[in-house]
């Protein structure tokens, strides 16, 4: 069985959990990918890997999680602040960000491959609400920070009754309504 080398131990440890196969996280990988393929034959799977084929599928092509180096990483924080900036800036061109809508465009390609991080997002739709831009770009979300994204979506649209307390005077007592 071939395992990409992308997936580094704790994503391959993390995925068979969800399977509900525990792996050693403390052994090497390369032990831990002989373990897998003895455990492999054990796993209930979900939604998002269905079958043997699809999880076989999986682990042969590279993950989908992006990990920039340090260099990179402040390469594309620097492009993302100068697209946040223009787009703050009501899209003006000037030298402090942009000369002409080109140069947006070409930084707008050059993160949106990042998209696990939330100002790489943040950029894009900025970008994407820009009336320069010349195609709409959507940056690429891998499936763990999509789930997390999700989730917190849920809990931000769960509705909570709202406390108000208004002041009493003698004539009125306290009153609490919830609305």
């Amino acid at each position: 069985m071939f395992i990409d080398k992308s997936h580094s131990k704790k994503d391959l440890v993390l995925l068979f959990s969800k399977l509900e196969i525990e792996l050693d996280c403390k052994i090497s990988k390369s032990e831990l990918t002989k373990m897998i393929q003895v455990e492999i034959k054990n796993c209930k799977y979900n939604d998002n890997i269905k079958n043997f084929t699809e999880l076989l599928d999986y682990l042969s092509k590279p993950t989908t999680k992006q990990r920039p180096s340090t260099q990179e990483k402040s390469e594309i924080m620097f492009k993302c602040k100068r697209l946040i900036k223009w787009g703050n800036t009501c899209y003006i061109f000037d030298e402090d960000t942009y000369l002409d809508n080109i140069q947006p465009h070409n930084d707008c390609m050059f993160i949106h491959k990042w998209g696990d991080l939330s100002s790489v997002r943040r950029a894009c739709r900025i970008y994407n609400l820009s009336p320069y831009n010349i195609n709409h770009i959507n940056p690429i979300i891998s499936d763990d920070v999509q789930e997390y994204m999700e989730k917190n979506r849920i809990i931000k649209q769960t509705f909570l009754p709202k406390l108000s307390v208004r002041y009493s005077t003698k004539e009125n007592p306290i009153i609490v309504s919830f609305d």
